[in-house]
């Protein structure tokens, strides 16, 4: 909350200095960016600059109307009709096992339909079934657990995306990922 502006800002910190702010106004996210001491202007990579918007966006939309359970479940079954097609194999519960192009592409889908992904995890599929991959699991939801759902579901889905991105690129690798909506259900894919 800013005393100056009078309502709820978000600062953009680069190199340990508030860089610019983001903001609602009459509807619309608004950001603002200063220059650095020199005068210069601050240069930021686009989808970096991209993600951090988003976040704002959701962090500033914390006050939206809540979602309720049957929303979430129309939402996860659009995403699963979307993604299930895409799924490498099925477990004996049913579960999808993605590949990492398609687990990526399925957290940017959770980000535009207001749905989190709190846990994914790394197996190698074989023919006598699945098995973990050491270091290949996260459990996002417990480190955003308690925020208000704006900042929980970018969170997530940001840390899901960037933890995907270390994990090993070859054929036999399948993602396993679970999901929450806004109302807390989580369903897995």
């Amino acid at each position: 909350m800013d005393p100056e502006y009078g309502g709820l800002i978000v600062e953009f910190v680069e190199e340990n200095l508030v860089v610019g702010m983001a903001y609602v106004e009459d509807g619309r996210l608004l950001a603002e960016f200063y220059t650095d001491e020199d005068g210069d202007p601050w240069v930021f990579e686009g989808d970096d600059l991209q993600r951090a918007l988003d976040i704002a966006a959701a962090m500033l939309g914390e006050d939206e109307d809540e979602g309720n359970g049957s929303e979430g479940e129309d939402l996860v079954a659009i995403l699963a009709a979307e993604f299930d097609p895409q799924a490498s194999r099925r477990g004996p519960e049913d579960e999808g096992f993605y590949p990492i192009d398609a687990t990526a592409r399925l957290i940017n889908r959770c980000g535009e339909l207001d749905l989190a992904v709190v846990s994914i995890e790394g197996l190698t599929l074989h023919d006598e079934g699945v098995t973990p991959v050491p270091g290949c699991a996260a459990d996002l939801g417990a480190a955003y657990e308690g925020e208000p759902w704006g900042v929980f579901q970018a969170g997530c889905n940001l840390q899901a995306m960037s933890v995907l991105e270390r994990w090993p690129r070859r054929p036999e690798l399948g993602v396993a990922v679970e999901i929450q909506d806004r109302a807390g259900e989580r369903y897995v894919l």
